[in-house]
């Protein structure tokens, strides 16, 4: 439970600093996913397959706003019910069970499509799209948990 708090507290304070030093990398928008759907359009010359794979693009990043919110929602209930006295052992429990579950779907989905996605390069255009796919995904999680914690506080 405790640990739970602290990671928040850390991100809160080192992602911005990984999200302004990365923000270079994604070019003018400092969008890391326009990054990667710039990437597939370069990379991929097939069109039917860029609006597939850009359309998993999609997809990915809502996936990665949902968990997100599923992680910032579980850590604001933990807060209720650590300021609550009568709150119980098996109250947070069922908090961290519910959220362990929702996670774990929304990590299965983003995981298929993923696979989804890599599925429709070829080894060649995987192999450039890779370290732009790699960072984007990472620079999209880093700057979702910081701008819904400061949201959400």
């Amino acid at each position: 439970m405790n640990s739970l708090i602290h990671r928040f507290m850390f991100l809160a304070v080192a992602l911005p600093v990984l999200f302004l030093s990365g923000c270079s990398f994604f070019g003018d928008s400092g969008d890391p996913m326009e990054a990667l759907r710039e990437q597939v359009r370069r990379t991929v010359a097939d069109a039917d397959r860029v609006e597939e794979m850009l359309a998993t693009v999609d997809l990915i990043d809502r996936q990665l706003i949902e968990s997100a919110e599923v992680l910032v929602e579980a850590a604001r209930q933990e807060r209720v019910l650590l300021l609550d006295y009568d709150s119980t052992p098996q109250d947070f429990e069922a908090l961290f069970s519910e959220a362990a579950r929702k996670r774990k779907t929304l990590q299965e989905a983003t995981l298929d499509a993923h696979l989804d996605f890599k599925a429709k390069a070829t080894a060649e255009e995987w192999q450039s799209i890779l370290p732009v796919h790699a960072s984007a995904i990472t620079m999209r999680v880093e700057s979702l948990v910081v701008a819904t914690i400061a949201e959400r506080g």
